[in-house]
């Protein structure tokens, strides 16, 4: 009866040593320290080099701890492959900076509601050369010409068939064989350009009226021929070379390595060096030692503007899909407690306010 009592004792000690235990391990997220990870992304996370940290993730983040209850310490790492492999270790709780989500990334980690969503672009090189060499460039290039053919094709075929219904009737202004055929050409160019000499003029019923539907033809092909000039000899800044994500194949492009955009690559199968931080890509290519960048459109541009790059390069949309922010953690418990807290914060007046503090816009 002493071993039995004796054997309850113990099994009474053993149980509520457990449960002073589990007592004082909380699993709730409101009663622990949260390891938040950062890398800097500009101007989501901005780390002014005094532990102190600004920017739109911040100034979303912070409210929301405040609000939940949640302690916290921010650690940041120094390049984004590295932020993301101590998410997957579990060395963070959470990932604040503005991480893309895509279909590999989900296989390794969860994500919280997006918060902010926008699209890929490109950063192009500008033209090197001056306005006077760019200006000739363009004078002579392959578009020009085939301009300029087209027109004197249009302008052959309606001096020709006026000449082919004059010819009988009207020798005196449009003769016979390859004169003549010249005599058509001449009416039709200086009618097309209402010089109107008035050496060649049809007298035939039907000339006349071939001689009025060119005259309005003409009026219309003219302005369209001054336009195409006028866009062809403009002195652009940028290269119009690159307007899409096809135009990366055979130059030179730079990206940040371990991002979303380096993913878009190699399933494009396009070449591509990666950079560890957008601002050394940034610097690659305004020391000409690439072509273009790639990457999200409001981190791209945002250091375009602030680092004065946009003297040597300028944003193109890429014509590609929209990429979605959030929030990223391997515990799905933190992000449900996250998640209407989150949403909450994006549909206030105070987003927007957020928003327009670092001149982001939703796009």
């Amino acid at each position: 009866m002493m071993k039995y009592y004796r054997y309850l004792f113990v099994n009474v000690l053993i149980i509520g040593f457990s449960v002073m235990l589990t007592m004082g391990q909380s699993t709730n997220p409101e009663q622990a320290e949260l390891k938040i990870g950062l890398h800097n992304s500009p101007p989501f996370i901005m780390d002014s080099g005094d532990g102190l940290y600004t920017g739109l993730s911040i100034d979303l983040w912070e409210p929301i701890a405040l609000k939940t209850g949640i302690g916290f310490k921010y650690v940041l790492y120094d390049d984004l492959g590295q932020l993301i492999d101590a998410i997957d270790n579990e060395e963070v709780d959470l990932s604040i900076s503005p991480l893309t989500v895509t279909s590999e990334r989900l296989k390794r980690f969860s994500f919280s509601q997006p918060f902010f969503i926008s699209n890929m672009a490109i950063a192009a090189r500008a033209s090197e050369s001056g306005p006077v060499v760019s200006f000739l460039k363009k004078f002579f290039s392959k578009q020009f010409f085939e301009v300029v053919i087209l027109l004197f094709f249009i302008i052959f075929i309606f001096g020709f068939i006026l000449w082919f219904v004059e010819r009988k009737k009207n020798t005196e202004h449009f003769g016979k064989g390859l004169r003549g055929i010249g005599d058509g050409i001449w009416w039709s160019a200086v009618t097309m350009t209402t010089v109107g000499y008035g050496d060649k003029a049809p007298k035939t019923g039907l000339g006349r009226v071939i001689s009025i539907v060119w005259m309005f033809t003409a009026v219309v092909i003219i302005s369209g021929f001054t336009a195409s000039i006028s866009a062809a000899l403009t002195y652009n800044k940028i290269q119009s070379s690159i307007s899409t994500i096809d135009d990366l194949r055979g130059i030179s492009v730079g990206t940040v390595e371990n991002s979303s955009s380096a993913e878009f690559l190699l399933d494009r199968k396009i070449n591509f060096t990666e950079f560890v931080s957008l601002e050394m890509a940034l610097e690659n290519l305004n020391d000409g030692r690439i072509t273009a960048v790639i990457y999200d459109k409001p981190l791209l541009t945002y250091l375009i503007d602030t680092k004065g790059y946009h003297k040597n390069a300028d944003v193109i949309s890429s014509g590609v899909g929209s990429v979605y922010y959030s929030f990223t953690s391997k515990n799905d418990s933190l992000l449900k407690v996250l998640n209407p807290v989150l949403i909450e914060l994006i549909e206030s007046r105070d987003w927007e306010r957020i928003l327009n503090k670092y001149n982001l816009h939703e796009n």
